[in-house]
């Protein structure tokens, strides 16, 4: 699968190595004059992604029309890199739906077949907040955690769970707005960052 920028009905660049997808949590740390470390974090969270993109048409006038014009205000969609280690172990292919209520760090799943293994990738059909498992799930049905906390609450939606991920980002401030050649030939915009958009 390719995972990478998604415009329409294709993915027009592909992401490239080295790859980080972030967790960003708000957190509030303070020392004490006895050098204990007292942490607070907050109930928010959002992925960053930061990568190089590989333009998938000749001349890359797909990726530079994107980035010209989505700049750094408008939102698009991508499909969510999976750890290399889910891919290898998992073997559920089923439409899996699930069940839970705001705030919940657990989902009830129901029409599973196989593993979703943990650090799976996941969304829900009816909002656009991307989640990770965080263990391993192999049942029929059950209960199966999840992080962040949900933002929305599910009733037997529909979970995206393999390379059909998609979260909705926008580029990060300093994205070049534009294209730089290599060679005079070869688009290169160095790494990007994109910031999914809540």
């Amino acid at each position: 699968m390719t995972y990478g920028i998604y415009d329409g009905a294709k993915i027009i660049a592909r992401f490239t190595a080295p790859l980080t997808l972030r967790s960003n949590v708000p957190v509030f740390a303070s020392d004490t004059l006895s050098l204990k470390r007292n942490t607070q974090s907050r109930p928010a969270q959002r992925w960053e992604l930061e990568t190089g993109v590989e333009p998938l048409s000749y001349g890359a006038q797909e990726l530079y029309v994107h980035l010209v014009t989505k700049g750094t205000t408008e939102i698009f969609t991508i499909i969510v890199p999976q750890n290399y280690g889910v891919i290898r172990a998992r073997t559920s292919v089923a439409n899996i739906t699930g069940t839970g209520s705001v705030d919940s760090t657990s989902i009830t799943i129901a029409n599973n077949a196989g593993l979703i293994p943990m650090g799976t990738a996941i969304k829900f059909s009816n909002h656009g907040k991307v989640y990770i498992t965080t263990a391993n799930f192999s049942s029929a049905s059950g209960t199966l955690p999840i992080f962040p906390g949900l933002r929305t609450a599910v009733s037997g939606h529909t979970i995206y769970h393999r390379d059909n991920v998609q979260m909705n980002v926008s580029y990060d401030l300093d994205t070049v707005a534009g294209m730089t050649y290599s060679d005079g030939i070869l688009m290169n915009i160095g790494t990007i960052k994109l910031i999914e958009r809540l």
